[in-house]
């Protein structure tokens, strides 16, 4: 059986502490140390060390979640950057952009490329976080100095000095359209001559 922390639950399951330590009492939740099933004191309640059954924790999730994505709370729990982004990004289609930025935040300070490019881009879009273009802008770039295509891309249009000045929701569209660009090019590519 594996186990997440619980911090990791609260946010797969949008449920507070108190309520996941409720679920603890009355044995839906099991943990880690089965002989943990009392909450503990207030003071001690906020122990990171907290861990709980992943099937308990899929069973109470908010998410629309498929078997595979069993391995990927786990593996995001225990610092993945790869699955902290894969997991931000199924919170990004399920509408909870501020889950989302969390995990993006822990997979780009990692260095993963895909997770600044993502955070970079909810940074523009105010996407969970306060939106902050320059900040955005500075995530897409270190995605890009690292090798990122589609953000080398995006840096390119995002740093032209001939850029119009665009809302939010306009540079999002741009910034869409230059990732389906991309992402063509490469599909493209890989089905070589027609």
């Amino acid at each position: 059986m594996d186990f997440i922390n619980l911090s990791t639950a609260i946010s797969v399951t949008g449920l507070s502490k108190r309520t996941l330590w409720r679920r603890i009492a009355d044995g839906v939740l099991r943990t880690e140390d089965a002989s943990n099933m009392a909450p503990p004191p207030l003071s001690q309640s906020s122990n990171p060390q907290t861990r709980v059954a992943v099937d308990d924790v899929f069973a109470l999730s908010r998410l629309r979640l498929e078997l595979e994505d069993r391995e990927l709370i786990v593996a995001a729990d225990a610092g993945s950057a790869e699955a902290q982004c894969d997991l931000a990004l199924l919170f990004l289609a399920q509408d909870l952009a501020a889950e989302a930025a969390g995990w993006l935040e822990r997979s780009a300070r990692q260095g993963y490329l895909e997770g600044m490019h993502w955070l970079g881009r909810c940074h523009i879009a105010g996407n969970g976080v306060d939106a902050d273009e320059r900040r955005g802008i500075d995530w897409i770039a270190r995605a890009a100095n690292h090798g990122h295509a589609t953000a080398a891309h995006m840096v390119r249009y995002l740093y032209n000095p001939a850029r119009q000045a665009l809302g939010r929701a306009e540079l999002e569209v741009a910034l869409d359209a230059i990732e389906r660009k991309v992402l063509s090019r490469v599909i493209a590519d890989i089905a070589g001559p027609a």
